[in-house]
């Protein structure tokens, strides 16, 4: 069985899921719809009502989809050119058909979970070429990250922004690439894993022409609205948003 059918039997199976989950306790914005619980998720320990069973969005796809919504949309009032790196099903749909996205492509160096195939540390797009990237959960797993900056960078427009969603742990950025496989998978719940951010990730991205911040947004949010998106222990949420000066 291929990676592309396996792919396809297994939103099928979510799709099944979703089914018997139906009512409207908890809500998706991501997809808009509703279900009376969400899906577990976790690599290390399952967390209960995580994902949504409809568009398997997770938390800080959720956090990542409203802060879009609600500062990125409202703060450029043009439509706008967008490239999603490792796309997530809930996300791709929202800007896909949101009038406020102008042009979407959605890329992986998996060419199996992505429409176009793409190293993000050697884009295939030329200088300036769009106003919104999304990175989420990436840069952890890539050996040269820093030569992944220079590229969002090289990419970007002037007055453009990267939205970067990554683990953020301490003050200080840790380098984990030396450690065996195993010891990875069992701590960091990923074989691939590279690095943890610390905050010092503005200094680093500082270093590569972007002004950015670490955004813990789902704060900003109403209380109502973060139970009924089961964001009250959102998890690997916080977002660091980089401007293009």
């Amino acid at each position: 069985m291929s990676e592309k059918t396996r792919i396809a039997l297994h939103y099928t199976l979510y799709k099944i899921e979703a089914l018997l989950l139906s009512g409207d306790r908890y809500e998706c914005c991501c997809c808009g719809k509703s279900s009376r619980r969400f899906l577990a998720h976790g690599n290390l320990a399952k967390r209960q009502n995580i994902k949504c069973p409809h568009c398997l969005s997770l938390e800080r796809t959720r956090i990542l989809c409203m802060y879009i919504r609600n500062v990125v949309f409202k703060e450029n009032p043009k439509p706008l050119r967008v490239l999603h790196f490792a796309p997530v099903k809930g996300l791709k749909d929202f800007l896909r058909n949101s009038p406020q996205v102008s042009e979407y492509i959605d890329a992986d160096i998996n060419p199996n979970v992505a429409t176009y195939q793409a190293d993000i540390t050697q884009i295939p797009y030329a200088d300036h070429s769009f106003d919104l990237i999304l990175c989420s959960h990436i840069l952890y797993c890539v050996p040269e990250d820093r030569k992944a900056m220079q590229e969002l960078h090289r990419v970007l427009r002037p007055g453009g922004r990267v939205l970067i969603v990554d683990t953020i742990e301490g003050e200080i950025t840790q380098e984990l690439s030396h450690l065996p496989a195993q010891i990875l998978r069992e701590k960091y719940g990923d074989e691939a894993t590279c690095r943890v951010y610390g905050r010092d990730i503005v200094r680093i991205l500082g270093q590569y022409g972007f002004e950015s911040k670490i955004i813990d947004y789902v704060k900003q949010l109403p209380t109502d609205f973060v139970e009924k998106e089961c964001l009250t222990d959102a998890f690997d949420s916080e977002i660091v948003d980089c401007l293009k000066r």
